[in-house]
């Protein structure tokens, strides 16, 4: 390895007609270096055609430092020149004859941009600064290349330029700034892909002909975008800017069925679209709680109304039939009518809305169950106490809260009939006569029956 290196030196500066036994030998890279700029630098030292290890290394002059090489005859020092001129580096072991070389040290260019990103595709003004041991240079050339761009400049007396940069490719484009009697400075300024946006709509369906706002959220990134123009196109028109929520109300109108789409578009960022549909009008489904009411009874009824699986608020309930009436649905999508039907026969209840096709339901109007009522016993005997329970039923079914009455032979009780329809007096007949029962509830015709004694 060190024949190369000796052979690669051959007629430089190092090595002049042949290389001396007792003569240290010490290599560098570079020959000049920047002021102000410190930097790590690899020198090597060899003698009698071998590597030398333990040699001191001492830079002096413009700068000053001092290291040892390593087995390989290798030592890596950070050199920083503060002024300008000439720094001096020695090579010394025991048993050589010192090796020595200078290194100019000039001022270097440094060069700073803001912003050091871009957006492809996206103009943006980019201001370069140039400087040297802390001062702005004037006149410095400055050359852009890479992204696909190829631009270049001069500083200003403050060492700036400004320039405009539209990178169509991403990738990294080096800013290279030189000046006579300075060493080149660079920097790199990087140009990345467009952030794309992303659109959310607050609803996924609109009805044709059925004007209604929609929220449209623009973001890119999960952030809120600002100040995007959200477009729509298809089976409605429209637009609106997004505020600082990313959000843009628009009044979406179809005039058709179809895909509305809306487009967001922000410079700086890749659009992005959501498509929604438009459709002809839902159906409304309309039900009543309880599903039928009786002749001559006052009832309050529940109407539910419901499109799909949504409540539908400030639709209109309208009764005819075997009674009259209408209503206004509310955010829940329901109405309490007050029906009272003078006969019996079908109630329809009918909702409508703007944008909706109706809906209907029926409800009976029923005439009042009659009240059967038993006694047992059925037969008492006069003069002697006897407990009689009373059964209370309509068609079969058992009737609390019935009001059972006992009149005649001398007797006049009354008793309420519990869950199981039943109530108990204690009978005692002490005249002659029919001993009458009668079964009273409201909503009902009255039940009788007789008891014998």
């Amino acid at each position: 390895m060190i024949g190369g290196i000796i052979a690669g030196i051959g007629g430089t500066r190092l090595v002049s007609g042949y290389l001396e036994s007792s003569q240290l030998y010490i290599i560098g890279v570079p020959e000049n270096i920047s002021v102000g700029n410190p930097a790590n630098y690899t020198f090597i030292t060899f003698g009698n055609g071998e590597s030398v290890d333990n040699a001191n290394i001492t830079i002096d002059g413009a700068a000053f430092t001092t290291g040892l090489t390593d087995q390989k005859g290798m030592a890596v020092l950070t050199i920083n020149a503060t002024t300008n001129g000439i720094i001096n580096v020695t090579a010394q072991k025991t048993g050589f004859k010192n090796a020595s070389y200078s290194i100019k040290a000039i001022p270097g260019l440094v060069i700073n941009a803001n912003p050091s990103s871009i957006t492809s595709n996206t103009p943006s003004y980019v201001t370069f600064s140039v400087s040297s041991v802390g001062k702005p240079i004037s006149g410095a050339y400055l050359n852009l290349t890479g992204a696909n761009v190829s631009l270049d400049g001069i500083t200003n007396m403050n060492g700036e330029i400004v320039l405009q940069l539209n990178a169509p490719r991403t990738g990294s484009i080096m800013v290279i700034a030189k000046k006579a009697d300075f060493s080149d400075g660079s920097v790199t300024v990087s140009s990345t892909s467009q952030p794309k946006l992303s659109v959310s709509s607050s609803h996924n369906s609109v009805t044709i002909n059925v004007p209604m706002y929609v929220t449209f959220t623009v973001t890119a990134g999960n952030f809120a975008v600002g100040d995007a123009l959200v477009s729509l196109s298809g089976t409605a028109s429209g637009s609106g800017i997004t505020n600082q929520e990313g959000k843009a109300i628009i009044l979406v109108n179809p005039d058709s069925a179809g895909t509305i789409t809306a487009s967001a578009n922000r410079t700086g960022f890749a659009g992005g679209s959501i498509a929604i549909t438009s459709t002809s009008a839902q159906a409304l489904y309309i039900t009543s709680n309880p599903a039928s009411v009786t002749v001559g009874i006052p009832a309050y009824v529940t109407f539910t109304v419901i499109s799909g699986s949504s409540a539908v608020a400030e639709s209109t309930v309208t009764l005819t039939g075997m009674a009259s009436g209408s209503g206004v649905t509310n955010m829940n999508g329901q109405v309490i009518l007050y029906l009272n039907s003078t006969s019996s026969g079908a109630i329809t209840a009918t909702a409508t809305k703007n944008g909706y096709s109706a809906g209907s339901v029926s409800i009976s109007a029923t005439g009042m169950q009659s009240l059967d009522i038993t006694a047992s016993p059925s037969n008492i005997t006069n003069g002697a106490g006897a407990y009689v329970t009373f059964t209370v039923t309509k068609a079969g079914s058992a009737l609390g809260g019935a009001t059972v009455s006992v009149s005649g032979g001398g007797i006049s009780a009354d008793a309420v009939t519990n869950s199981a329809g039943q109530a108990t007096l204690l009978l005692n007949a002490g005249a002659s006569g029919t001993i009458s029962v009668t079964a009273r509830k409201t909503g009902y015709i009255d039940g009788l029956t007789t008891i014998a004694h």
